[in-house]
């Protein structure tokens, strides 16, 4: 039975966390879209559009703790739950890292100041963006941390089943291959204008 319930948390888990494909994969579209001068440009773009999510790595297992999960990590169901989550300490890491404040002035600035691809930054922007209007009531984004000024989304993808991640994430992912291919057989308008010149040689 105890192995049942890990097996049947571990589902729940993952699907709790499928969105981050979504975003991986956006963050892809913006790498692929990025000048072909930069370096592994589609994992940058992905690692960004992951990367404010980083702070489920504490609220997560806190709750799954706290409520005596068999796997010591919380799944979208027992958020809902145990909305008293949202007024603990464990949260505020994720208000942190999904406030356009701590993107601006410290993520950027990060980036600038140890010369990391500015790629990164722009798909963590992506992720905040596409994070408002997909968390609606007291799970809703407060973009101007340290502000308490919520804005209330539409839906709550994040608690979405895998099924229904799997499906939205095709969007992206076929975009994606076909901007792929474009890029591939250098497409006039995709072009950036560092490219053209070496467009003009092989012409």
């Amino acid at each position: 039975m105890a192995w049942t319930w890990v097996a049947w948390d571990s589902k729940r888990i993952i699907s709790g966390h499928m969105d981050l494909l979504f975003h991986a994969l956006v963050g892809a579209i913006i790498g692929e879209l990025s000048p072909k001068n930069i370096e592994k440009r589609q994992f940058k773009g992905a690692l960004g559009g992951i990367s404010p999510d980083i702070a489920n790595l504490i609220t997560y297992p806190y709750l799954g703790i706290a409520i005596g999960n068999p796997i010591p990590y919380a799944t979208p169901s027992d958020f809902y739950a145990n909305p008293w989550i949202v007024d603990h300490w464990s949260y505020v890491p994720w208000e942190i890292t999904h406030s356009l404040l701590f993107w601006g002035l410290v993520i950027m600035p990060l980036l600038y100041y140890f010369k990391i691809s500015k790629l990164i930054g722009l798909g963590y922007f992506s992720h905040i963006i596409l994070d408002l209007p997909s968390h609606t009531g007291i799970w809703s984004s407060v973009p101007l941390y340290p502000s308490n000024i919520m804005f209330e989304g539409w839906f709550d993808a994040w608690a979405w089943p895998l099924s229904d991640i799997l499906f939205w994430s095709l969007f992206p992912f076929i975009l994606w291959r076909i901007l792929a291919y474009l890029r591939g057989i250098d497409t006039a308008f995709l072009r950036w204008p560092s490219e053209e010149k070496f467009a003009r040689r092989e012409a």
